[in-house]
């Protein structure tokens, strides 16, 4: 048996073996130390019944797992890699890995022989999403990401890999985060993060810290096409389709609340962004009507205030249409996608957001959450 990477496939290999006419799916799991160094491979006490990922990029941890492992280990600092494999003829095997995991307290299912142990995951930001315990405060002139990469750090990680397109940007006034008992390291660190206009801290698949800048969900590349009509689909008869809108706001007013900006004017710590006919939930869309949402923070620059604005009216504006799909396991899935869903029965064809997945280790059909782009 050969294992590769799946990465080691191109967009085009990974179509033709996930559509192709026989497809064979395999988990596993790889038992690692508190420092992410591999120990050994478990894959054999992985109970796949029952075992699955998902992952909510809208959640504050975005990743979880479910896994029945057939084990004991020192849960207090054991961490969890759970991977599938995909072959198309059971000899070459491709391999993608799913995220590392801190697990809970397991439940033991007594009676069972061998014991099997329900454990619940939670990925790393997990370590950072507890009390502070102190005020922090970062001084006007101070380097945001190099204070971002000190906070993971400072909390014992070390797998960080944070872009460094804002590398220059500093804190244009003290930033000071008094100690409360509900204040996070992680709500200290996105509050940074989004002072720069990147997206929230998340833990890729391989278990690294990361953020990268805010791009729009039309601006992003579409990794895979989900096609209903084809005769190759992986898209199963299992599919939802929700309209809601009611509530979503198609204006958005922010607010610097930078010192600098005592008085905040149009364009010098004042944004309003209007969707006058884009969609249902448009001003034009409601027959006039305006629903107005506020955003106020402190921002290093106008440009900063006025991606967080784009932010929320990305999310206000796109949540009209709704989709949830069954499709066969898909190892490309990893955070903040865009694929593209044709589906002449809804009708549909567009680029949508995945806004979260379940794969379950099993082999059977994964869960999608897509959301119009």
């Amino acid at each position: 048996m050969t294992v590769l990477l799946w990465s080691s496939l191109t967009p085009t290999e990974q179509v033709a073996l996930l559509e192709g006419h026989r497809v064979f799916y395999d988990a596993g799991c790889d038992l690692l130390d508190s420092d992410d160094v591999f120990v050994e491979d478990i894959s054999a006490d992985l109970v796949a019944a029952g075992s699955s990922v998902g992952r909510d990029i809208y959640r504050t941890l975005h990743g979880s797992c479910r896994l029945n492992l057939s084990r004991d280990a020192s849960w207090g600092s054991a961490r969890l890699r759970p991977f599938i494999s995909v072959s198309s003829d059971g000899v070459t095997w491709y391999r993608q890995n799913l995220g590392v995991y801190l697990p809970s307290t397991p439940e033991r299912r007594i009676g069972q022989i061998p014991p099997v142990y329900a454990v619940e995951g939670f990925d790393k930001l997990d370590v950072l999403s507890t009390p502070h315990g102190s005020t922090y405060a970062l001084a006007s002139g101070a380097s945001i990401i190099t204070a971002v990469e000190g906070l993971i750090t400072g909390a014992g990680e070390a797998k960080v890999n944070i872009d460094q397109t804002a590398a220059l940007v500093t804190a244009a006034a003290d930033m000071v985060f008094p100690l409360t008992d509900n204040a996070t390291t992680l709500q200290i660190i996105n509050e940074l993060l989004d002072s720069i206009g990147y997206r929230p801290l998340h833990v890729d698949r391989e278990g690294w810290f990361r953020s990268v800048p805010y791009l729009s969900p039309p601006d992003l590349p579409t990794v895979w096409t989900y096609n209903a009509d084809s005769a190759s689909t992986t898209v199963s008869e299992s599919r939802t389709s929700i309209s809601d809108y009611y509530q979503a706001a198609n204006q958005i007013v922010g607010i610097n609340d930078s010192p600098s900006n005592a008085i905040p004017t149009t364009g010098a710590g004042l944004y309003t962004l209007t969707n006058q006919s884009d969609g249902l939930t448009s001003v034009d869309g409601r027959g006039g009507r305006t629903i107005r949402r506020m955003v106020r923070g402190t921002y290093s620059s106008q440009g900063a205030l006025e991606t967080a604005v784009l932010k929320v009216l990305d999310t206000e504006s796109r949540v009209a249409r709704l989709f949830e799909l069954s499709v066969s396991p898909n190892p490309v899935h990893g955070h903040f996608d865009v694929v593209s869903y044709v589906d002449s029965t809804v009708p549909v064809s567009g680029r949508m957001l995945v806004t979260g997945w379940e794969m379950r280790l099993d082999g059977s059909d994964m869960r999608l959450s897509l959301r119009g782009v």
